[in-house]
Protein backbone atom coordinates (compact mmCIF):
# COMPACT_ATOMS: atom_id res chain seq x y z
CA UNK A 1 0.00 0.00 0.00
CA UNK A 2 1.17 3.31 -0.96
CA UNK A 3 0.78 6.54 0.95
CA UNK A 4 -0.21 9.53 -1.34
CA UNK A 5 1.28 12.94 -0.06
CA UNK A 6 -1.44 15.44 -0.34
CA UNK A 7 -0.41 19.79 -0.55
CA UNK A 8 -1.19 20.03 3.25
CA UNK A 9 1.55 17.47 3.91
CA UNK A 10 4.13 19.12 2.03
CA UNK A 11 3.08 22.62 3.65
CA UNK A 12 3.83 20.59 7.27
CA UNK A 13 6.68 19.48 6.23
CA UNK A 14 7.76 22.09 4.72
CA UNK A 15 7.03 24.66 7.87
CA UNK A 16 8.46 22.18 10.31
CA UNK A 17 11.40 21.48 8.70
CA UNK A 18 12.90 24.40 5.92
CA UNK A 19 11.55 27.16 8.05
CA UNK A 20 13.42 26.43 11.25
CA UNK A 21 16.30 25.47 8.77
CA UNK A 22 16.01 29.34 6.53
CA UNK A 23 15.30 31.37 9.67
CA UNK A 24 18.71 29.34 11.73
CA UNK A 25 20.48 30.06 8.60
CA UNK A 26 19.33 33.75 8.09
CA UNK A 27 20.32 34.43 12.11
CA UNK A 28 23.83 33.29 11.09
CA UNK A 29 23.99 35.72 8.29
CA UNK A 30 23.07 38.70 10.88
CA UNK A 31 25.94 37.38 13.25
CA UNK A 32 23.70 35.52 15.95
CA UNK A 33 23.52 32.15 16.68
CA UNK A 34 20.29 30.42 15.11
CA UNK A 35 20.54 27.80 17.58
CA UNK A 36 20.34 29.77 20.57
CA UNK A 37 17.57 32.20 19.07
CA UNK A 38 15.56 29.26 17.84
CA UNK A 39 16.21 27.69 21.38
CA UNK A 40 14.98 31.16 22.48
CA UNK A 41 12.42 31.35 20.62
CA UNK A 42 10.61 27.83 21.10
CA UNK A 43 11.57 28.22 25.13
CA UNK A 44 8.79 30.81 25.13
CA UNK A 45 5.88 28.95 24.00
CA UNK A 46 6.37 26.56 26.88
CA UNK A 47 4.73 29.26 29.67
CA UNK A 48 2.39 32.11 28.24
CA UNK A 49 5.70 34.24 28.47
CA UNK A 50 5.63 36.00 25.22
CA UNK A 51 9.63 36.52 23.93
CA UNK A 52 11.16 39.98 23.96
CA UNK A 53 12.66 40.90 20.91
CA UNK A 54 15.33 43.33 21.67
CA UNK A 55 17.47 45.06 19.08
CA UNK A 56 20.75 44.49 20.65
CA UNK A 57 23.05 47.91 19.46
CA UNK A 58 26.56 47.85 20.56
CA UNK A 59 27.60 50.98 22.87
CA UNK A 60 29.63 52.93 20.04
CA UNK A 61 26.96 52.64 17.91
CA UNK A 62 24.22 53.98 20.51
CA UNK A 63 26.82 57.28 20.74
CA UNK A 64 27.07 57.32 16.94
CA UNK A 65 23.24 57.37 16.83
CA UNK A 66 23.39 60.36 19.57
CA UNK A 67 26.00 62.17 17.62
CA UNK A 68 24.13 62.03 14.62
CA UNK A 69 21.32 63.18 15.67
CA UNK A 70 22.65 66.41 17.39
CA UNK A 71 25.02 66.91 13.58
CA UNK A 72 21.03 66.92 12.14
CA UNK A 73 20.07 69.26 14.65
CA UNK A 74 23.16 71.13 14.03
CA UNK A 75 22.42 71.30 10.26
CA UNK A 76 18.40 72.19 10.62
CA UNK A 77 19.19 74.97 12.25
CA UNK A 78 21.88 76.13 10.19
CA UNK A 79 19.87 75.70 7.52
CA UNK A 80 16.96 77.75 9.45
CA UNK A 81 19.36 80.29 9.56
CA UNK A 82 20.36 80.57 6.12
CA UNK A 83 16.26 80.62 5.31
CA UNK A 84 15.99 83.61 7.07
CA UNK A 85 19.05 85.09 6.14
CA UNK A 86 17.86 84.95 2.51
CA UNK A 87 14.14 86.18 3.56
CA UNK A 88 16.27 89.47 5.38
CA UNK A 89 18.14 89.68 1.71
CA UNK A 90 15.29 89.23 -0.19
CA UNK A 91 13.34 92.47 1.34
CA UNK A 92 16.52 94.27 1.41
CA UNK A 93 16.96 94.12 -2.61
CA UNK A 94 12.92 94.94 -2.65
CA UNK A 95 13.49 97.77 -0.99
CA UNK A 96 16.86 98.51 -3.30
CA UNK A 97 14.28 98.15 -6.26
CA UNK A 98 11.90 100.91 -4.75
CA UNK A 99 14.68 102.97 -3.97
CA UNK A 100 15.80 102.74 -7.22
CA UNK A 101 12.41 103.27 -8.88
CA UNK A 102 12.44 106.43 -7.06
CA UNK A 103 15.90 107.72 -7.95
CA UNK A 104 14.79 107.17 -11.99
CA UNK A 105 11.65 109.05 -11.71
CA UNK A 106 13.13 111.89 -10.66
Amino acid sequence: MRFKVTGFTRFLLVMLILAPLAYVVASYVNGKNGVEELKKLLSGWGGLSIPVWQDSVPKEQEGMDIQARENQRLLELTIQDMKDSILEKELEIRGLRRDLRRCKGK
